[in-house]
This record gives C-alpha cells, sequence and structure tokens, in this order.
C-alpha cells in the first residue's frame, strides 16, 4: 500500500506526529510532506501531486492539503486538531473536509465532528512510559513550565504555587509566535531559585530542566493531543492543568493531576504531589496497553475507503442486567457500557463499597462530552471553593456511572440516588461512615444531560447548603452563576467568528477554491487590512 501523509512543518520540528507516522510506515510505503499552513507552500512541498498514484492520504491538522485533492478520492483521512479549529470562539469546519474520514484524537473534537462529519471515529494517543524513568524524588518541589502563549505565562504559575515552598521553578522561554513576553525580572518569595532556558534545536535545554522537575505546569490553553504534559506525566511528574480539552480528558483532579478552571488562579495544594505523580505514570501505563490494543482497529480505519466503512453500520449492544449485589441508575437515554461495568466489578477491591467512573454527557444535538470523576474530596472541596463549570461542579459523578452496593444502602439506611446531588450527599454520608470508594479509569455510561438548569442549580444550593451551611452555598450559587454568564458572554462574543465560518463554508459549498479564497481572506487578514484602507 503506498500513502501519502501530509503534516505541518511545524510538527515535523517538535515530532508530534511522529508516532502516527511511524505507525503508517510500519505497514505502507509512505511519502510525507510537511508545509506551512498555506495552500501555496503545500503546493511547493508536493509539486506535480498525483492523487491516483496512492491507495490512502492522510492529512494532519493541514487542511490547505485539500488543495491538491479532487474531493473523489475514495480513501482521505483528515486528523484536524481540537485547538487548531477553533477561532474566535466558533469552531471552524469547511463542508469538504467531509468527504474525508475524520480521526479525531479527542472526545472534544469528536462531539464537534460527530454533527459535521458521517464518517468518523474517536482515538485517544498514550505515550510509551518506558521512555524515560520515573520521578521518585518528591522530597522537594521543582516547578517546570513551557511558556507557550500569553494565557498560562510565569505569573499563572506563581499564583498557582502561593502558600507552597517550591525549591526551584524552571520556565523554558521558548513562546508561540507572536506570544513573546518579557521573562519576569523576580520570583515570589515562596520560590527558592527561578531558572530561564531557551529554546536549542536538540531540545536539551528543556530536557534538562525536565528531567530535573517533579511538577508540570501544561503550557497551552487547549491542546490537540498534548504531547508536552502527556511525556510529563508518562515520567510520573505532577500536572498542573487548566480544565480544558485535552487535559481534562486525560486528568482526573486530585487523583492523577491538578486542574483549574481556565483563567482561574487560586493556590492549589501540593501535599499529595507524590501520590498524584505515581498515579498520573500508571494512567499512561494502562492508556498505553489500550492504545496498542486498538492500533489494528485505527490501521482498518486509514487503510478503508470511506464508503466501505460507512456501509458497516452500527452495531446493536443489549443493556446490561443489573450486576447482583449492587444498584446503578438506569433508565431512558441512559446507555451502560457492559464490558466496563463486568470489568469495574471484577477488577475492583473486595472491600470496595462504591465504584464510580467517567461519564458521556449528550445533549439535544447527539454531542456527546466526557465528564472524568476527580478525587472525591477534591472535587467537592472544587465545588466549595467555586471552581465549577458553566453547567454545574466538576469530576463529582453521575448516578448512572456509580456502582453501590446494597448492603452500603442498608447500612446508612438510604435510598439508591437518583440524582447526582443525592449521589453526591449519599458519598459524603459514606465517606463519615468509612466506606472503600474505588474508582475505576473507565466510562461507565452515556447519559442525556439534564435540560432543566434552573432546577439543578436549585439543588446544588440546597445540597450545599445542607451540607456546609449558608455562606458556603451563596458562595457555590454565584460561583455557578458567574461561570454560566460567562459561558453565554463568550458565546455572543464568537458571534462574528461563527457568521463568518458560516459564509466560508457557503462558499466552499459553491467551489472549495472560492472556500479558500474566502477562508484566507476572512481569516487570514484580508478583511482587517481593507476595513483599514477604508478608514483611511
Amino acid at each position: 500500500m503506498r500513502v501519502a501523509f501530509f503534516g505541518l512543518g511545524y510538527h515535523a520540528k517538535t515530532g508530534s506526529s511522529r508516532f502516527l507516522l511511524d505507525l503508517l510506515e510500519r505497514h505502507a510505503t509512505v511519502d510525507a510532506f510537511f508545509a506551512e499552513a498555506d495552500a501555496a507552500a503545500v503546493r511547493r512541498a508536493a509539486p506535480g501531486f498525483d492523487e491516483s498514484a496512492y491507495d490512502a492520504i492522510v492529512i494532519w491538522q493541514l487542511h490547505e492539503a485539500f488543495a491538491l485533492l479532487s474531493g473523489r478520492h475514495p480513501n482521505v483521512t483528515f486528523a484536524p486538531m481540537y485547538d487548531a479549529m477553533w477561532r474566535g470562539g466558533a469552531f471552524t469546519w469547511k463542508p469538504s473536509f467531509s468527504a474525508a474520514k475524520i480521526l479525531c484524537f479527542s472526545w472534544a473534537l469528536a462531539a464537534e465532528v460527530m454533527c459535521r462529519a458521517p464518517v468518523h471515529t474517536r482515538v485517544q494517543y498514550f505515550p510509551d512510559p518506558s521512555a524515560a524513568p520515573p520521578v521518585t524524588d518528591f522530597d522537594t518541589l521543582r516547578g517546570v513550565l513551557w511558556y507557550r502563549r500569553r494565557d498560562i505565562p510565569p505569573e499563572a504559575a506563581f499564583a498557582l504555587t502561593a502558600g507552597t515552598p517550591f525549591a526551584s521553578l524552571a520556565i523554558h522561554d521558548a513562546p508561540d509566535p507572536g506570544h513573546e513576553a518579557p521573562f519576569p525580572d523576580t520570583a515570589p518569595a515562596h520560590i527558592g531559585r527561578l531558572i530561564r532556558t531557551t529554546w536549542s534545536a536538540d531540545g536539551a535545554a528543556f530536557a534538562d530542566v525536565l528531567s530535573d522537575a517533579n511538577v508540570f505546569f501544561a503550557p497551552r490553553p487547549l491542546e490537540g493531543i498534548g504531547m508536552a504534559f502527556l511525556e510529563a506525566m508518562a515520567r510520573g511528574l505532577c500536572v498542573v492543568s487548566p480544565d480544558a480539552p485535552t487535559m481534562n480528558e486525560y486528568i482526573s483532579h486530585g487523583t492523577n493531576g491538578l486542574l483549574h478552571a481556565p483563567g482561574n488562579r487560586a493556590p492549589l495544594g501540593f501535599a499529595h504531589a507524590r501520590a498524584i505523580g505515581a498515579r498520573a505514570r500508571d494512567s499512561i501505563v494502562r492508556g498505553r496497553a489500550r492504545w496498542e490494543a486498538g492500533i489494528p482497529a485505527l490501521l482498518d480505519f486509514l487503510t478503508t475507503p470511506k464508503a466501505t466503512i460507512a456501509g458497516r453500520g452500527a452495531s446493536i449492544v443489549s443493556p446490561p442486567a443489573p450486576p447482583d449485589g449492587w444498584q446503578l441508575l438506569d433508565g431512558e437515554g441512559v446507555d451502560h457500557d457492559a464490558a466496563a461495568l463486568h470489568r469495574a466489578i471484577t477488577e475492583a477491591p473486595p472491600e470496595a463499597q462504591v465504584i464510580r467512573g467517567h461519564h458521556v454527557a449528550r445533549d439535544l444535538q447527539g454531542r456527546e462530552t466526557l465528564h472524568r470523576i476527580g478525587d472525591f474530596e477534591a472535587a467537592w472541596a472544587r465545588l466549595l471553593a467555586g471552581d465549577v463549570g458553566p453547567k454545574g461542579p466538576r469530576g463529582l459523578g453521575v448516578p448512572e456511572a456509580t456502582l453501590i452496593r446494597d448492603s452500603l444502602l442498608h447500612r446508612l439506611d438510604a435510598a439508591a440516588p437518583q440524582t447526582a446531588q443525592q449521589l453526591v450527599a449519599l458519598l459524603l454520608r459514606a465517606g463519615v461512615a468509612g466506606a472503600a470508594i474505588h474508582d475505576v479509569e473507565d466510562v461507565l455510561a452515556c447519559r442525556n444531560l439534564p435540560e432543566d438548569w434552573p432546577a439543578q442549580r436549585r439543588a446544588w444550593y440546597q445540597l450545599v447548603a445542607a451540607e456546609a451551611g449558608a455562606a458556603a452555598a451563596a458562595r457555590a450559587l454565584a460561583a455557578l452563576d458567574d461561570s454560566a454568564a460567562a459561558a453565554e458572554a463568550a458565546h455572543g462574543d464568537a458571534r462574528p467568528a461563527r457568521l463568518a465560518i458560516r459564509l466560508i463554508a457557503l462558499c466552499d459549498r459553491l467551489s472549495p477554491a472560492l472556500g479558500r479564497t474566502a477562508e484566507s481572506f476572512i481569516l487570514g487578514g484580508g478583511l482587517r487590512r481593507l476595513r483599514g484602507l477604508v478608514r483611511r
């Protein structure tokens, strides 16, 4: 089989796409073309490109490569990166992309793609943890931040660590283009030593500071995959990250990393950094096994023509029977993974009274979003501190993805929880009673999103008031309202970008070449330059 692989020149430099290229090269003859994000640059990188000479074509993020294609090749795969698909707060998509199969490396990307492209698949990449020895020295805390974007400057690391002594904080000062900024003159008193390194072609400078660190600050607010933080997890570092894709698709707060709301710089607790780092490495070890087990299916997706995959249809899975001795909420709009439930029960320690798993929320448009559980105590503390999302608290779990022993309910004289709030109340009681709570690294359920947000908001207020008092409830309610208002404002601010992208999509439907021209003019700065000339 002969395969054409298109990728960004920047990724050729960083090696971000190397794992997929290596995989293809082990099974096919591959011609790789790397170029900057410009159709003319792609043509220069692949002069005289003939799509008929290839059995399969793979485009890694470089959507400008579609300019070389006729739209009639039977086997094209497009692998967009989630972070690169957002412009001005709006998701960018052109109808011509849907002529390809879409390979999604994140749940968040798949949620957007599933509404736009009929043939797609989702995979989750994990690096090989054996490539580097695990970090074991946590006698002192030593942080590292690769400064890439103004969204996460050194000052963010200073604030997030406030109150916790750090022996050192290394700043790898190698910003993305356009994000250059002055280096801090000094560090706060809790940072023993501030270290600065800069970019080197061999990567030695960053490798040196990373090898000495045990706390890693994720460098970007969004990722496509996130090689830097994944490699840090594989080394056993305690990773600190915004609670955003793709980081929150790998990290459970307080369990295998520390999450904070984007833009929130409230100090975090690092008392359990050693255990968090060890669990981070363990999650990469387990994830790597899943990645390797899924390689045959991925290769099948990449090498099989789109029409063949589209004709396969979906398999029908029977709902699982309720496991003996356990309670699990089921009902309309809920799908359970029978294999994951069986695995969760058989692999849980015998003393486990509660088994918690991740879940997927499905909205009215059919988009599915991953919601990971966090360490329960840490997730409860986040709610009390007002660190919440626009649709409620993060990481506390739902009853549809929580198995509870009948004996525990009998012991607590409690009914099986029917809502997230009832589940949290029960888990708080279970914790006081010393019941063993076991968390699993599996998605146990997919459920429809609750539609009555005012009722959800009121229920969270009532729960916090009952468990932590009126002042904490008022603080949580204000945080929920602020988060929802911020999300609504961001949606409003993105309206011009959504209109621009719809115009580009309309042009693309008429002609892909016209779509590329419109995209270059509208998003590439042409419209801004024209407006400047008119104002003169």
